[in-house]
């Protein structure tokens, strides 16, 4: 019998509700959050490097994930986001956040976002980016290479052995990823559609400068 199999057990004749599903599903998924007891602190000049769970900082995190999709997605909404989901994703070791603090005042002042999870095809432990984000006013250093270093030695030696980075270029990141070592593979592309049939995006024919499959 399997461990899905013993807690609906439990749960026999009673009422199926979606508190209740939510609790059975929890309960059958075991949960290995990446506790940031696992990772020393780092620190550069005036910053500490650490872990940090949302429940234990979550209205900094907040800032912090606000002012990121207020600068790379101006004029959209950045009060969308799943909280609920990222908390779980982080419950189950599934998502981890590292954090720079300015020792000065204790604040957050940047932090890298991962998702962590297994290559469906090779099997290997590897971590792909959620966000990287500095405060303008503490970007004048080297703070984010140094963060991207810290997270990349925590990662590396929980057991990761892939990391794959969307860097931004209107800011300059690529520079950066090219420094830390990291290697071009694709190029990544984003298409928008706010209309209610494909017909009504833009192509070539319609005045664009798309270029033709042919």
């Amino acid at each position: 019998m399997n461990l899905l199999s013993l807690v609906l057990a439990k749960h026999v004749g009673e009422q199926l509700t979606v508190e209740l599903a939510t609790a059975i599903a929890r309960e059958a998924s075991p949960a290995s959050p990446l506790s940031p007891l696992l990772w020393a602190r780092g620190e550069f000049g005036d910053y500490t490097f650490q872990c940090e769970r949302l429940n234990s900082a979550r209205e900094e995190l907040e800032g912090q994930r606000a002012r990121y999709l207020a600068e790379t997605r101006p004029g959209q909404r950045n009060d969308l986001t799943d909280w609920d989901r990222l908390t779980e994703l982080q419950r189950l070791g599934l998502h981890v956040i590292y954090t720079a603090r300015y020792r000065q005042t204790g604040a957050i002042v940047g932090s890298l976002w991962l998702f962590v999870g297994r290559d469906l095809d090779s099997g290997v432990y590897s971590v792909t980016d959620d966000l990287l984000y500095v405060d303008p006013n503490h970007r004048s250093g080297l703070l984010g290479l140094r963060l991207v270093q810290y997270g990349e030695r925590c990662i590396f030696a929980l057991g990761v052995r892939s990391a794959t980075f969307h860097f931004r270029l209107e800011n300059g990141a690529d520079r950066m990823a090219r420094y830390l070592g990291y290697v071009p593979v694709s190029t990544r592309v984003t298409k928008t559609h706010a209309g209610d049939s494909f017909a009504d995006v833009p192509t070539r024919h319609k005045g664009s400068t798309h270029d033709s499959l042919v």
